[in-house]
């Protein structure tokens, strides 16, 4: 009996390692995949329902139905069910708050994974990554989707259009408002999803509104 109450004193540990593990991690990162404790605890949760099927099965080779055995099996059966909700809760919380941080990962980086945030991924959360980053792209298209970039700003902008100052010569560019030349120190009020990709790439700046 003292082997079986200090068994049951560890259902659950290794569930609670895991929230534990993404609790503490510093929040909008990634710690690595914890595949050995997912697996011990998926484990676990199979030991339990071998034993409640054999307390089950015990219960029935006696002739007594469920709601008449003996009240020690029937907490067995108890604590073994409640230990697999148990686990599964921890599972769910672990995965759920990975997944969450893997779609924000989308829009903080773009559909270019970086290498050292990728290998703390798993397989399947990768896989997701590459999903998720379909369908967002899908529906940013201009063709059955809204036609804008939505990761261009968090929030919504106060307006549609940016001053920027050129940075250095880049030349002349064609603007749905026409062409702009792009000379060193010059200002030019421009659509904010047009100067994105400019200002990212250090040839303009966009002025303090």
């Amino acid at each position: 009996r003292k082997d079986a109450r200090e068994a049951m004193s560890q259902f659950g540990a290794k569930g609670a390692l895991l929230v534990r593990d993404i609790a503490q991690s510093e929040k909008g990162t990634l710690p690595p995949y914890n595949d050995e404790v997912v697996r011990a605890v998926v484990d676990e949760c199979q030991e339990h329902h071998k034993s409640i099927m054999k307390l089950i099965r015990d219960i029935q080779e006696q002739g007594t139905s469920l709601d008449a055995a003996n009240p020690d099996d029937a907490a067995s059966i108890l604590v073994h069910h409640q230990a697999v909700l148990r686990n599964k809760r921890a599972l769910l919380v672990y995965l759920n708050e990975r997944m969450r941080r893997v779609r924000a990962l989308r829009w903080e980086v773009g559909t270019g994974l970086p290498e050292v945030v990728g290998e703390n991924l798993s397989h399947s959360e990768r896989g997701f990554f590459t999903q998720y980053s379909a369908l967002v792209n899908r529906y940013q298209g201009r063709r059955g989707g809204v036609g804008l970039n939505l990761t261009l700003d968090p929030t919504p902008p106060k307006d549609h259009k940016v001053q920027v100052r050129v940075l250095e010569d880049y030349g002349e560019i064609v603007t749905r408002d026409g062409a702009v030349d792009l000379s060193k120190n010059t200002v030019h009020l421009m659509w904010r999803d047009e100067a994105q990709p400019l200002i990212t790439e250090g040839v303009i700046e966009q002025m303090a509104e």
